[in-house]
C-alpha cells in the first residue's frame, strides 16, 4: 500500500511540475521584435499619365511600418522610434528625412502598425524624377532607431538599444518595386 501511494504522488508531482518548468523556461527566451516596411509611397516619383505638376510638388513620404513581437510570453515596451530617410543607400550624405513617432507597449504574439507622413529637405528630386522617367529605379534608405524594454512576470527588465534600416526600392508608380513586404535588419 505504501509503494503505492509514492507512485501516485510522483506521477501526479510530474503531471504538475511539467508544465510549470515548460512555461517558465520559454519565458526566459528572448527574440527581438521583427519590423517591416509593410508599404512605402512617394507621390513626387510618380511619372504615369494623369500626374500632375501637383503631384511632383508633394515632397512627402508614405510609410507603413509593421511591427511584430513574436515573442509568446513576454510583453514589449518600445521607447520612441526614430525613423531616418536617405537617398540612396549612401548614409555619408545628409538625411532628407526625419520623423519620430512615440513609443508604445506591444502585448504577446502582437502585431502593430504605424502609419506616418514625412516631410522631406534636400532630397534631389530633379535627380531622382530623371532615373525614374528613365526607366530606372530609385533607392531609399530607411534607418529605425528604438530601445526595447522586455516585460517578464510583471517587471520590466533593461533597456536594449536596437538599430535596424533597409532599402527600398521605388519605380516610376512612386512605389515599392516588388510590391512585397521589406525586412528591416541590423
Amino acid at each position: 500500500m505504501g509503494k503505492c501511494c509514492i507512485s501516485i504522488w510522483t506521477i501526479c508531482i510530474v503531471i504538475i511540475l511539467t508544465p510549470i518548468i515548460v512555461v517558465l523556461s520559454l519565458s526566459f527566451v528572448t527574440h527581438k521584435p521583427r519590423l517591416y516596411i509593410q508599404d512605402m509611397y512617394v507621390p513626387a516619383l510618380k511619372t504615369t499619365t494623369g500626374s500632375s505638376n501637383a503631384t511632383r510638388l508633394n515632397t512627402f513620404i508614405f510609410i507603413d511600418l509593421k511591427l511584430q513581437n513574436v515573442m509568446p510570453l513576454n510583453g514589449l515596451r518600445y521607447g520612441d522610434l526614430n525613423l531616418t530617410f536617405f537617398y540612396g543607400s549612401n548614409t555619408s550624405l545628409p538625411a532628407v528625412g526625419n520623423y519620430t513617432a512615440a513609443g508604445f507597449y506591444q502585448g504577446l504574439k502582437k502585431t502593430a502598425h504605424r502609419r506616418v507622413v514625412v516631410r522631406t529637405s534636400g532630397l534631389p528630386w530633379d535627380d531622382a524624377f530623371v532615373k525614374i522617367s528613365g526607366g530606372s529605379v530609385v533607392d531609399i534608405r530607411v534607418e529605425l532607431a528604438t530601445t526595447v524594454k522586455l516585460r517578464r512576470c510583471g517587471r520590466y527588465l533593461e533597456r536594449e538599444a536596437m538599430v535596424v534600416k533597409a532599402n527600398v526600392r521605388l519605380d516610376g508608380s512612386g512605389e515599392e518595386v516588388n510590391k512585397k513586404t521589406v525586412r528591416l535588419v541590423s
